[in-house]
């Protein structure tokens, strides 16, 4: 089991990025400095190419722009 899969349930997307991303291998949201924001490195944004949210929890596999 991956570190991802441990902090969230599922694989988060390669392309997936918060502060934290800078310093630690993983986003870990029960750190007490997490920022909580997050950002998709395709499109720069805090939406996906798909239109949704990026955050830990929602880019999974389930979503056609995900990439492992």
């Amino acid at each position: 089991m991956s570190a991802d899969d441990r902090q969230t349930g599922l694989k988060m997307c390669k392309h997936i990025r918060s502060k934290e991303s800078f310093h630690s291998e993983t986003p870990l949201e029960e750190d007490d400095f997490h920022s909580g924001i997050f950002w998709c490195n395709m499109t720069g944004d805090g939406m996906g190419p798909d239109g949704a949210c990026a955050d830990s929890q929602d880019c999974g596999p389930d979503r056609e722009c995900y990439e492992n």
